[in-house]
């Protein structure tokens, strides 16, 4: 196990931080491979939050896999609609859910329409129920 330090100079005063690594790899290359991770935790935050991969099927690898697969195509999708609507500055993070929610609305209106009437039925089933029940 090794142990070194970095210097992190994003603050007004520098900040000592301590690393440790299997590999004795010096703190300034650890410090450039930590940065480039937090790309990678965002990507899996995203997906975790906007797509819904915190409740895929952790029961066996088929499942894992189905979801990780539609994760992914959900993933591409948005970022080819944030490509092609995108005006914003580079570097500024997109609205993951308006992306989201365009694709779903663009893509397949039908099944969106058909969930809304069923819940409509359901509301208007206990609506009903609730006025019989009062008389």
């Amino acid at each position: 196990m090794a142990l070194t330090w970095v210097w992190l100079h994003r603050n007004k005063a520098p900040e000592q931080r301590f690393v440790m690594s299997n590999l004795d790899l010096g703190g300034v290359y650890l410090a450039r491979v930590g940065k480039g991770r937090w790309r990678i935790e965002a990507f899996f935050k995203t997906i975790k939050g906007r797509f819904g991969l915190e409740r895929f099927a952790q029961h066996s690898k088929q499942g894992v896999f189905r979801w990780w697969c539609l994760c992914t195509l959900a993933f591409l999708l948005c970022h080819v609609q944030d490509l092609e609507t995108s005006v914003t500055r580079p570097k500024v993070w997109p609205d993951w859910g308006v992306l989201a929610r365009t694709i779903r609305f663009s893509f397949v209106p039908e099944v969106r329409r058909q969930a809304l009437f069923i819940e409509l039925a359901a509301l208007d089933a206990f609506q009903h129920a609730q006025t019989h029940l009062k008389i």
